[in-house]
């Protein structure tokens, strides 16, 4: 079976997520029993896995080797950046909160900013190389709401909170401190990225429900072709600007199902928002499970082409 896994791409993470994802959407409760099952299998466990994935992408670190880490992937990053939050606020001047083709403003700030440290770390795990696993803290912060609520906060309608950004570098700069002590951490922690890919796979799908994705019909399917023209860029730079083979940068170019919590967050500090909340979730969660799919076979081209 483990064979049959390394032939899909990303398929460590990607078929024990879409079987948690049906199980879920079958019985949402099915691994709800409390104790030890729920803690590994119903879904209560991610911040924990990604916690490690980060800790252990810290490990990876070498300091002396920090330049060329951001002058690669903190450059992809900061092109991300740029482009969501450039699009999110013309799209709020323009089409305002109920937006155009059924996709609210709020469905759509979320989206650009969205990305997949999961979907990230498999695949360049399968093809990338030792730096592209430590840039995992890096793809990390996009699995918090700051950057969407930044943009909300300049438009007059949200507030910021900054601690989630501040404990999500918390564990990443243990993993540098130790892995620059003492390599023999790494031998400890080494094969920590293998081992929790598919257990985070699994607790992500028990968080979709792909009946309520199907119901965000063509507004989703939109939104995922925008979401794919609008980060382009990413790749691009990566292998035409930067000179890579461009992995990193198709890797990076994925939503996340835990984003779907993001609109509820900041419609908290503007309840006219609320309205917006239960379709932009349905509408993030059909652009995570496509680009779950797409994003690991365009990824697979790429490198075959390199």
């Amino acid at each position: 079976m483990v064979s049959f896994l390394k032939k899909i791409p990303a398929g460590t993470f990607l078929v024990p997520m879409l079987l948690s994802a049906l199980l879920y959407t079958i019985s949402p409760n099915l691994f709800r029993l409390g104790g030890v099952t729920e803690a590994f299998l119903g879904g209560t466990s991610t911040n924990f896995i990604i916690g490690m994935l980060t800790f252990c992408s810290g490990l990876m670190i070498d300091l002396n080797q920090l330049t060329s880490l951001f002058k690669r992937h903190g450059m992809i990053v900061l092109v991300k950046l740029i482009i969501a939050f450039a699009v999110s606020l013309l799209y709020i001047n323009i089409f305002g909160q109920t937006g155009i083709f059924g996709i609210s403003a709020i469905a759509f700030t979320v989206a650009m900013f969205s990305m997949n440290p999961a979907v990230y770390i498999a695949l360049v795990w399968e093809y990338g190389n030792k730096e592209d696993q430590a840039a995992f803290a890096l793809t990390a912060l996009f699995s918090i709401p700051v950057f969407p609520m930044i943009v909300y906060a300049f438009s007059g309608r949200g507030s910021i909170d900054w601690m989630p950004i501040v404990s999500t570098f918390i564990p990443l700069i243990i993993g540098i401190v130790l892995g620059n002590i003492d390599q023999e951490f790494n031998t400890i922690f080494g094969t920590g990225v293998s081992v929790l890919t598919p257990i985070l796979g699994w607790n992500l799908g028990q968080g979709m429900n792909l009946i309520e994705a199907l119901q965000s019909g063509g507004s989703g399917i939109i939104l995922c072709i925008l979401f794919y023209l609008l980060m382009s860029p990413l790749f691009i730079v990566d292998k035409n600007v930067l000179k890579n083979n461009g992995v990193v940068g198709m890797s990076m170019t994925t939503a996340a199902g835990a984003s779907t919590a993001f609109p509820a967050i900041i419609a908290a500090s503007s309840p006219a928002l609320m309205t917006f909340v239960p379709s932009a979730v349905a509408q993030i969660l059909t652009i995570a499970i496509l680009t779950v799919i797409v994003t690991p076979i365009l990824t697979r081209m790429v490198y075959n082409r390199k």
